[in-house]
Order: C-alpha cells, then structure tokens, then sequence
C-alpha cells in the first residue's frame, strides 16, 4: 500500500514544493515551469501514465493559478499565455507517455534478456544431459556387444571342452583318478557355461530387452531344481532343506530364481570347508508378509566384523570384504532386483554366513463362494 502511495506523494508534495519555491523566490516562469515539468516526469516514472498524466493537470494548474497574471485566479487574459499553458500540458502529457514506453521497453528487453539467459541455462543443461544420455546409451550397446562377443568366443571353446571330457570320461571309465580329474574338469566347464548364461541374461535385463516372467514357483521346486543343477555340489557334502509348512510360493521367474540360488549355494560351497554342511531354508519374512525368505547357510570363515548391518545389508565401503565370493554374487543381486528382491549377507552365529533372497510373494488364490 505505501509503494502505491509514493508516486501520488511525489506528485503532490513536488507539485506543492516548486509552487512554495517559486513564489518565495520570485522565479521566473519559464524556471518554474521546467522544474514542474521534472515533478511530472518523476510522478511519471515512478506511478506511470496515470499519475504522470494526473501530476500533468495540478502543475498546469498550479502553473496558471501562481504564476500567470492575473496572479491567484484562472482567469487569463493574456493570449500568449494561454499558449504557453496548452504547450506546458501537452509536453508534460507527451514526455510523461515518451518515459513511461522508454520503461516499458527497457523492462521487455530485461525480460528478454533473463529469458535468453534462461534458455542458454537449459540449453545448456540439455546438452549435459542428452551428452550424458548419448553416453550411457553407446555404454549400454558397448556392454552389450562386449558380452555378446566374449560369450561368443567362450562358447566355442567350452563347447570343445565338454566334447573332449566326455570322451574322456568313456575313456577313462576304469581309472578311478582319471575319473575324478575328468569330473572335476567337467563340473569346472559347466560352471563356467553358467556364469556366461547367467551374463549375458543380466546384460538383456539391464538394457530392458528381456523381462521376468513371473509366476508362483513353490521354494520346495527351487530346491529340487538346484539338486538336479548342481549335483556335483551337493553330492560332495551334507545338504538339509527345510521349508515352512506356511512358507507362501514365491512370485517370480522360475528360471532367474533359480539361476539364483544356484550362483549363492556355489558361493557357500567354495568358501566353505570340505565335509561341512550346508542348509537350505524357506520361510515366511520375519515382518513382511508380502514376501518369502530363503536362506542359504554355510559354515565358511564368515564376514569381518563392521561389514553388514543388523538386516544383512552390507554397509558402505564393505564390497570389497565380500570380494572373495566372486562374480556370482554380483550376478545373483541383479537377479534378485530383476524379480523384485533383494539379496542381504549376514554373519552365521557359531560361524560362516547367511545368503538371505527376499523375493516377492505370490498372491493367495481367492476362494469362490459355494
């Protein structure tokens, strides 16, 4: 409301303050006039063409009233006086319309200019951004190629591989340690094989050209999966299964989950010692009933001390504590994200560590009313 009133103000009191001045000093119209004029073009462009217009009339009037004779009337009798006044008025009316478009112009031409600094900004930004998109794109079909490529050049020899093993295995069918080597050699190939699948599919899921069919899979038919995938594991040491009697099926792609759990039980085999057991377990999550937990429990050397928090979740700066358990864990968390849950690794108590996948659980079918 003040700032509204400053131009009214500035109108008035200038208006008021050149006719006290002028008439104390005896100033020569001419003078006078020019210091109303400079009350106008104040008024004018501080409160715009309406006060400049305003001021206009009450100096022209105060112009006529104080300072042409005959003095303190509106009378004017005096032709060239009337002239003067017409010129003043119109003068004032035009440079008061003259500084209020100068205003107009100069404030366009800031918003102007602030618009195209804008614009320079988001262009800027854009270019950053579609940069950065360019690259992670050309980074994206890099990868993609690079796997396409290495799982090209190791399929080949792998598929070699296992020719030559199995004829090994005929051959070496009455050498028991030959036998053994061959096996050892075969279950090495076929791990590997996996590990090549298992990257190549991660790679389809990341860059969004394949997707998880999900569908409710028992964790009793992951387990008996995994026995059939990994028979050389699990043959070679004690394996307990457990599944809750209300452990729900788990949502997800029966395939990836597997892949899964066969990436975490082949971690727990290789850091664990010969002979110790290893535990499947399947139950309800503790506080989501949304969701199942399957372990996988191993008696291995277990995590250092500050690596996982109390949930299982590894904390900052720990990655590299849990290197040793190879690219198969990494493989599994991705598999894991790809289905919806999540992977946590927490210390076993007596020893060795916990493999939690907390994976979606499927939906309990609705029962019909009879």
């Amino acid at each position: 409301m003040l700032s509204a009133a400053v131009p009214w103000l500035i109108a008035l009191a200038g208006t008021a303050v050149v006719t006290a001045v002028g008439n104390a000093m005896r100033l020569n119209p001419n003078t006078v006039g020019f210091a109303f004029l400079i009350v106008v073009l104040a008024s004018a462009m501080r409160g715009g063409l309406l006060v400049g217009t305003v001021a206009s009339i009450i100096a022209t009037l105060c112009y006529n009233y104080f300072f042409f004779p005959p003095l303190y009337t509106f009378t004017i009798h005096d032709s060239s006086n009337w002239v003067a006044l017409a010129a003043f008025l119109v003068t004032s009316v035009v440079v008061s319309r003259l500084v209020i478009d100068a205003r107009i112009q100069a404030e366009r031409a800031e918003q102007r200019r602030t618009e195209l600094e804008m614009l320079y900004v988001e262009r800027e930004k854009f270019m950053e951004e579609n940069a950065h998109v360019q690259a992670l794109r050309e980074s994206e079909t890099l990868k993609t190629s690079l796997l396409r490529a290495i799982s090209h050049d190791l399929t080949t020899p792998l598929t070699a591989i296992t020719i030559h093993t199995e004829a090994l295995r005929r051959k070496a069918a009455s050498d028991g340690e030959l036998k053994e080597a061959v096996n050892g050699i075969a279950g090495e190939t076929g791990r590997l094989r996996r590990r090549v699948d298992n990257l190549l599919s991660m790679a389809r899921l990341e860059a969004g050209k394949a997707k998880p069919h999900r569908e409710p899979t028992p964790p009793a038919d992951l387990f008996r999966a995994v026995r059939e995938n990994l028979p050389l594991v699990l043959e070679s040491r004690p394996v307990t299964v457990h599944v809750d009697d209300d452990c729900p099926d788990a949502n997800v792609d029966p395939s990836l989950a597997l892949e899964i759990l066969v990436n975490l039980i082949e971690n727990a085999h290789r850091v664990s010692p010969p002979d110790t057991p290893l535990e499947l377990v399947a139950r309800p999550h503790p506080t989501d009933p949304d969701k199942v937990r399957i372990e996988v429990l191993d008696r291995g050397p277990g995590l250092p001390s500050g690596v996982a928090d109390a949930d299982g979740n590894l904390l900052p700066g720990a990655t590299s504590d849990v290197a040793q358990r190879g690219l198969g864990l990494e493989i599994a968390r991705s598999l894991a994200v790809a289905n919806g849950g999540t992977i946590g690794i927490t210390p076993r108590q007596g020893g060795g560590t916990i493999a939690r996948l907390d994976l979606p659980a499927a939906p309990l079918p609705v029962e019909e009313p009879a």
